[in-house]
């Protein structure tokens, strides 16, 4: 039962933050104005209707007993002008048989429905029996007394008799309220909420490796809090990401001087009976040292740039097939996005790359989407055991125990790629493919 509440409820509610601001804001304000009409319209309107229909009937049921009393037409000319001045009543005799005539409610006096207690006013005054008929497009309405087999009276009144203006008055002004209290809290809560947004922009942003330049704080001070401490987060990594490069810059040239020399030597000992065998060992240091920095160097300071994949898929792609691979490639859409081209492309390579080694055979596509881009590298390899497709994104983790860079390189291939897309902001996943084999997914985000 929670859970059916706690599902329904995120249904009804807006998922904006700004939505359910403005949720906090007009609904107190509209249960208050309901409740506020609803007294009005049980104490007030009640009263004055019942006080409005009392003196109309009273003033019909005087009318209508002087007439009958009368004993002269001229006599009856002079209630019936009197009852016009002074009563606001238009009172004509017409000879009509009315007698056997069902009764008939008044329909269009008001749009809150006065005609029940006319009707009750009405039959607790007359002795007579009487007909209600109305004219909605002249908002008028009759009553008609039957005073005898021959005469009718008919009394015609407009509808604001039974109308009080105070009524109008007063829904208008809860209206007029209401829509001027929604517009304030409209835009108050706009202006609240576009810092808040940006701040999220810019986080995400940050978070796909791109540039934050020209943020701005503002807002709330809560909100300029999380902002300021949103730009000191951006300059700690900035300068992390600078020290780590500096350091690696550094170690990088300290490490490859002693190669270096080491396969001058090498060349120089032409008749060493060893040195094929340190050769082939100072080479593959060498190549275990550039994958250690590559995978520790990361993007570095690369800048972020509008990147067509279609070309950087088919660089790799292209290169493949020089090495002698089959591989096969099927693009839908631009396939244009921002990102980092030479991490992106390295991290691409690297799928590429393992699934070559592994599989006579490789597949690329990519698809675009409203809000990413979808990369698919199939093979009809062996794959990787369900077990062991979340450890193999783990540093130097290989399938294959030997730690022989030809048989399994240096177990930094999947890292690289997992770090360059999460870097954008996307996700890489690993799962069975159609086509006997091991399937990469890739999704970046636009």
């Amino acid at each position: 039962m929670a859970h059916r509440w706690k599902t329904l409820k995120q249904k009804i509610l807006p998922r904006t933050l700004y939505g359910r601001s403005l949720l906090i804001i007009v609904l107190p304000v509209f249960l208050m104005q309901m409740i506020v009409a609803y007294v009005f319209i049980d104490r007030n309107w009640d009263s004055m209707s019942d006080k409005l229909v009392h003196a109309l009937t009273g003033e019909i049921d005087l009318v209508t007993d002087q007439i009958k009393q009368a004993h002269t037409p001229a006599e009856i000319d002079r209630i019936i002008r009197q009852a016009s001045t002074n009563l606001d009543l238009t009172v004509t005799i017409e000879a009509e048989q009315t007698k056997g005539r069902a009764f008939r409610f008044a329909q269009g006096l008001s749009w809150y429905s006065i005609e029940p207690k006319l009707q009750k006013a009405l039959r607790q005054r007359l002795e007579d029996p009487f007909t209600i008929t109305t004219h909605p497009e002249d908002r008028l309405f009759d009553v008609n007394v039957e005073i005898d087999h021959h005469r009718v009276i008919k009394f015609r009144s407009f509808n604001r008799r039974l109308i009080s203006p105070t009524t109008y008055i007063f829904f208008l002004w809860l209206i007029g309220s209401s829509i001027i209290l929604m517009a304030v809290a409209v835009i108050f809560m706009r202006n609240q909420i576009r810092p808040i947004h940006r701040l999220a922009i810019a986080a995400e942003k940050l978070g796909k490796g791109q540039d934050v330049a020209n943020f701005k704080l503002e807002g709330a001070r809560e909100v300029r809090q999380a902002a300021r401490a949103f730009l000191d987060m951006r300059d700690r990594i900035r300068r992390q990401i600078e020290q780590r490069t500096a350091m690696l810059a550094g170690v990088s040239h300290d490490l490859r001087t002693p190669l270096t020399r080491m396969k001058l030597q090498l060349a120089m000992m032409k008749n060493l009976p060893e040195g094929d065998n340190l050769r082939q060992d100072l080479e593959e240091m060498e190549k275990m040292l550039e994958g250690y920095l590559t995978f520790a160097r990361g993007e570095g300071n690369e800048p972020t740039e509008r990147v067509d994949m279609k070309v950087v898929l088919e660089r790799i792609v292209n290169n493949a097939r020089r090495q002698g691979f089959q591989i096969e490639a099927a693009y839908e859409g631009s396939l244009m996005l921002r990102a980092r081209p030479m991490a992106v492309e390295r991290a691409l390579a690297n799928i590429v790359s393992n699934a070559c080694k592994y599989a006579k055979h490789v597949w690329v596509s990519a698809q675009e989407h409203p809000e990413a881009i979808e990369i698919f590298i199939d093979d009809d390899g062996p794959g990787i055991p369900e077990g062991q497709r979340e450890e193999v994104f783990r540093p130097f983790f290989r399938i294959e125990k030997s730690r022989n860079p030809k048989t399994g390189g240096v177990g930094l291939g999947l890292s690289i790629a997992q770090d360059v897309v999460h870097g954008h902001g996307g996700e890489i996943f690993l799962g069975k493919s159609a086509r006997g084999g091991l399937q990469v997914a890739v999704r970046l985000p636009l």
